[in-house]
């Protein structure tokens, strides 16, 4: 079945509907619940850092909630594929599915909830004063460049999963880490130039910035290092799909292992 099969597509949307649906995300309430964590989590944020960080950071409210809402789709779509082959192995025995189209549908379900996520932020910048602009167009450059980025990393975890089952723990531990390494609630002009630099490496940080750059005004990114991002992404995405129809039969056995 190839990736640019009628039947691919099909089954590929199939599939994104049916985990959409088993995440009670099927309908308004279920996409409410979902909601609730981000807004929980930029509530207490708020409260608690905006004496600080709002010496810092103008429109501190839009700053973090652009930030939240672009790590928590990261967040999330890595953690929830990293499992979804060994979820789906009853899929795999029964019938003839490629494995990279289970993980894709786990992202792209993720991508529908970030999507609806991404537009109360908007409506939420917009009530704070932060009218839409040109740079509003660049929107669906950026939300490429994460969702190339958050594939690539999403489908190397899901198949580094199938033979090392305790990934999911180690993963949850690095992105606790990667929280407070990400300018999420803090912005980057706190820490010494030293620490300012090696936080470049992180991706997340450029995607970020770009977010901030187009929502929320009087903030810059580092156009080149998006760049670089986008191209990664593309590089991990392509590069893993070739890996997956080449070690099908591995995948398979792996998981029909006890």
């Amino acid at each position: 079945m190839g990736l640019f099969s009628r039947e691919y597509r099909f089954l590929l949307w199939e599939l994104t509907r049916t985990e959409f649906k088993l995440r009670d995300q099927g309908t308004v309430l279920g996409f409410l619940w979902t909601l609730l964590h981000p807004a929980l989590l930029f509530a207490v944020l708020y409260m608690l850092f905006l004496k600080w960080m709002g010496k810092y950071v103008d429109q501190y409210a839009a700053y973090l909630i652009v930030g939240l809402i672009q790590w928590q789709f990261f967040e999330k779509a890595t953690a929830f594929a990293l499992t979804s082959l060994r979820r789906r192995s009853a899929l795999v025995r029964n019938f003839k599915c490629p494995h990279d189209v289970i993980v894709l549908s786990t992202v792209g379900c993720v991508l529908a909830s970030y999507l609806l996520e991404l537009l109360v932020a908007a409506v939420i910048v917009v009530s704070l004063g932060h009218f839409p602009s040109l740079r509003w167009f660049a929107l669906p450059g950026l939300i490429a460049a994460h969702l190339a980025f958050t594939l690539g990393v999403s489908l190397w975890l899901a198949l580094a999963a199938v033979e090392f089952q305790d990934l999911e723990r180690i993963w949850t531990i690095l992105m606790t880490a990667g929280f407070f390494l990400t300018p999420i609630f803090y912005p980057l002009a706190i820490l010494t130039e030293r620490y300012q630099k090696l936080l470049d490496l992180n991706p997340l940080v450029h995607l970020l910035s770009a977010f901030r750059w187009c929502l929320v005004p009087d903030y810059g990114f580092k156009g080149a290092w998006l760049a670089g991002v986008f191209a990664v992404g593309l590089l991990l995405t392509v590069g893993a799909l070739v890996v997956y129809r080449r070690a099908g039969h591995w995948i398979t056995e792996r998981l029909l292992r006890p």
